[in-house]
């Protein structure tokens, strides 16, 4: 457990290659899917649940915590498991460490299950090494300025964007799901604006 009593976040680590797990950005309720109890416990970080197949992680389970083991026939992913399970001990946003990078299948899986909780009202993003990835959905979203690349890509067949504060600047910009105009941006501001005036879009940081 974290320390920090902010229950309303559920911090998922799931089992890609991790290179250095965000520790400052875990908080909130903690769950170790699977192989993610190894990520966990080396970096010091005992989760709150441990859900999982156990196909992969290779620790035992710290005395204490609670374990869930599930079928590995099954229609879920570890790291879906997770969510729906922080979803019920009350999570209202989601965090998934170690999700990208790994098995493409897997990274694409956890890209869908964004989608599955946008539309359910579920704040989620997926982090890895150097990356942050999230969807935005008619709304506006504010970007720091960070040293890396900012993209953005259609997640529906199309997406009427604005782009303010970047390198490449768009106004009512359609982006459509056959052409990858929104790559490798750059902020220029303190701040990058990114409006979605319809449609849902695919956001990436890549931080150098």
């Amino acid at each position: 457990m974290t320390g920090n009593d902010n229950k309303k976040i559920g911090s998922i680590i799931c089992g890609a290659p991790c290179k250095r797990l965000q520790k400052e950005l875990i908080e909130g309720f903690v769950i170790a899917a699977d192989r993610g109890l190894d990520i966990a416990l080396e970096a010091g970080i005992t989760p709150d649940l441990v859900v999982g197949d156990f196909d992969s992680a290779r620790s035992a389970v710290p005395e204490g915590v609670e374990c869930i083991k599930v079928s590995s026939v099954k229609d879920d992913t570890d790291a879906m498991l997770a969510a729906d399970f922080a979803l019920k001990y009350g999570c209202s946003e989601l965090r998934f460490f170690c999700a990208l990078g790994g098995r493409i299948d897997h990274t694409i899986a956890n890209i869908q299950m964004l989608y599955h909780f946008k539309i359910r009202g579920v704040r989620a993003e997926l982090l890895g090494d150097n990356t942050r990835l999230f969807l935005a959905t008619d709304e506006t979203v504010t970007i720091p300025r960070f040293d890396g690349y900012l993209s953005a890509f259609s997640f529906d067949k199309a997406a009427v964007v604005t782009e303010k504060g970047v390198k490449y600047p768009l106004t009512n910009h359609p982006l459509t799901n056959d052409m990858p105009i929104g790559v490798s941006n750059e902020i220029t501001a303190d701040c990058a604006e990114i409006i979605v005036h319809s449609g849902t879009l695919l956001v990436l940081e890549v931080h150098k």
